[in-house]
C-alpha cells in the first residue's frame, strides 16, 4: 500500500475539526523556488496542513547529534509529508469539482482530459506507456469516478511554453476529440507542464497567456499546472506558479515534493529518473498520485468547494500584459491571412518533421524566401539536424537583420525542433520577412512554422 493512502483521511478529519473548508496543502519550501513563501489567501480555498502524526520525544543526546534519516522506497509511492509538499497552492477546485459532479451524474458522459506539455507529459522516461503518469491517471479516473474517460494527448517532448501557446489554438482549441457518447469535443481537465521553460520573466508571459487561453474555453476546463524538476533542483517553478496565484489555478510541484527528500539522503535522484529530467516508472506513479490526491480531495469535499462554475471573463486583468494573446501557429497547411508567402525562392520542397501535421518550407540548396506578416510579435519554429548538412540562416524584418539561425545541432542527442522569437513590436501591423541561407556545403533548412501573436 502507498505511504500517501493515509494523507486524505487525516486531510479530511483536520477539515472536519476546524468546521471549515480549508484547502488541504501547502508548502515546506525547497531550493530555489519560490515554495519557501507561503502561497496566497485565496478565498475560495483557504490553506492548511494535514496535522503531522506525532514524533518521538527527544533526549538531550538525540539533540546533539544529527537527525537520522529514514530511507523511502519510492516504489511504494510518495510519503505523506512528500504530497502535503507537492500541493503547493489550492486555487479555486470548482471547476474540477463540476466535472466530477458533471461524471458522476450521467455514466454516459465522457471526461476529456488534455495533457499539453513536453516529454515529461507524453510519457517519456517510463518503461512503457501505460506507466505514464498520464495513462496512469487516466486509469484510476476510470476504476474512481467514471469508466467513460478519454485522453487528448497534446504534448510534445523538447518543447516549452512559448510555442505551447502559440500551438493551444489549432492543437486543443480547435481539435475535435475522439467519438464520445456525449459528442462532447472541448477537454474538461487541462494538465499544463513545461520544464523546459526557463525561470525568466519571457516564460511568465507566456504562462500567462497560456493559462488564459485554456481558461477560456467554453468547456470550462479544470485547468492544472504541474511543476517537475531537473536532477539538480532547478526549475521555473518562480513564474509559474506566480500565473497559477494570480488566476487562481492549483499548482502540483512535484519538484517540492521530491527534492528536500533527496537533498538530505532519503532517497536518490537515480531512484527516481534514468536521466536528468524524465521520471522512470516510480516517478511518474507519484505524479499520478498526486494529481490523484487532488482529484479524491475535491470528490470528498465538493459540499463546501461547490461546482458552479464562473465562465472565464475575457477582461480580468492579465497579470504580465497577455502579450501573446491570439496566438498561433502557421504552417503552409494551417494557413492565415496574417501569413503570407510573397516569393517561396527556392524553400519549394515540403516534409513533415517531428509532427506528422507539419507542411514546411524547405531548401536544399541554400538560397532565400520572403513573407508578408502580420503581428505584433513573430516567432519561427525550424528544424536543427545532427548530420551537418544544415545551414545557417539570416533573417531580416523590413530590411534590418534580427536574427541568426543555425540549424545544425552537432554531436547533439537528436534532431529535434527550435523555436525562437525573432521579434517584439509596439502593436500588430505588416512586416516583410525573409531568410537567407547560403549556398554550400551545408546549405539544407525547414522552416516548420511561423509563430505570430
Amino acid at each position: 500500500m502507498k505511504h500517501g493512502n493515509k494523507l486524505l483521511k487525516r486531510l479530511l478529519a483536520c477539515v472536519l475539526a476546524v468546521c471549515t473548508c480549508a484547502a488541504f496543502m501547502t508548502s515546506c519550501g525547497s531550493d530555489d523556488s519560490s515554495s519557501s513563501s507561503a502561497p496566497a489567501d485565496n478565498s475560495s480555498a483557504a490553506e492548511t496542513t494535514a496535522a503531522p502524526e506525532s514524533a518521538p520525544e527527544s533526549s538531550a543526546a538525540d539533540d546533539s547529534q544529527a537527525e537520522e534519516v529514514t530511507p523511502i522506497d519510492v516504489t511504494k509511492g510518495a510519503t505523506d509529508e512528500m504530497l502535503e509538499r507537492a500541493y503547493l497552492f489550492n486555487g479555486d477546485l470548482s471547476r474540477l469539482a463540476a466535472v466530477i459532479k458533471r461524471a458522476q451524474d450521467d455514466i454516459h458522459n465522457t471526461t476529456n482530459i488534455c495533457y499539453f506539455g513536453d516529454s515529461i507529459s507524453a510519457g517519456s522516461g517510463a518503461s512503457k506507456s501505460s506507466k505514464s503518469y498520464g495513462e496512469l491517471f487516466k486509469a484510476w479516473w476510470s476504476e474512481n469516478i467514471s469508466i467513460n474517460v478519454q485522453v487528448q494527448q497534446q504534448s510534445i517532448g523538447a518543447t516549452d511554453s512559448y510555442l505551447a501557446v502559440h500551438r493551444f489554438k489549432g492543437d486543443v482549441a480547435e481539435v475535435d476529440c475522439l467519438p464520445t457518447l456525449d459528442g462532447v469535443q472541448l477537454p474538461q481537465i487541462i494538465i499544463i507542464e513545461y520544464i523546459n521553460d526557463e525561470n525568466t520573466e519571457f516564460y511568465k508571459e507566456t504562462m500567462d497567456s497560456l493559462v488564459r487561453m485554456a481558461l477560456s474555453l467554453d468547456s470550462n476546463p479544470a485547468v492544472i499546472i504541474l511543476e517537475p524538476t531537473v536532477d539538480n533542483g532547478s526549475s521555473p517553478q518562480d513564474q509559474h506558479l506566480e500565473v497559477a496565484k494570480h488566476y487562481n489555478v492549483p499548482f502540483i510541484s512535484y519538484h517540492d515534493a521530491v527534492m528536500p527528500e533527496i537533498e538530505k539522503g532519503a532517497f536518490a535522484w537515480t531512484d527516481i529518473s534514468n536521466d536528468t529530467v524524465h521520471p522512470n516508472d516510480p516517478g511518474h506513479a507519484m505524479v499520478a498520485q498526486m494529481i490523484e490526491g487532488l482529484v479524491t480531495y475535491t470528490m470528498d469535499n465538493m459540499d463546501t468547494i461547490g461546482t458552479e462554475v464562473t465562465p472565464f471573463d475575457p477582461a480580468t486583468e492579465s497579470f504580465t500584459g497577455d502579450k501573446y494573446a491570439n496566438a498561433d501557429r502557421i504552417d503552409r497547411k494551417r494557413t492565415s491571412d496574417a501569413v503570407k508567402c510573397v516569393d517561396e525562392g527556392t524553400f519549394t520542397e515540403q516534409s513533415a518533421k517531428q509532427w506528422p501535421y507539419v507542411n514546411d518550407y524547405a531548401t536544399y540548396n541554400g538560397g532565400s524566401c520572403t513573407f508578408e506578416i502580420t503581428a505584433q510579435n513573430i516567432g519561427i519554429a525550424y528544424y536543427k539536424m545532427i548530420n551537418g548538412l544544415n545551414g545557417v540562416a539570416t533573417v531580416t524584418v523590413d530590411g534590418e537583420e534580427v536574427a541568426t539561425i543555425d540549424g545544425n545541432f552537432p554531436d547533439g542527442w537528436g534532431n529535434y525542433t527550435e523555436i525562437e522569437s525573432i521579434f517584439k513590436g509596439e502593436k500588430t501591423e505588416k512586416h516583410t520577412v525573409t531568410i537567407t541561407v547560403p549556398e554550400g556545403d551545408a546549405d539544407d533548412f525547414y522552416i516548420l512554422s511561423w509563430l505570430i501573436s
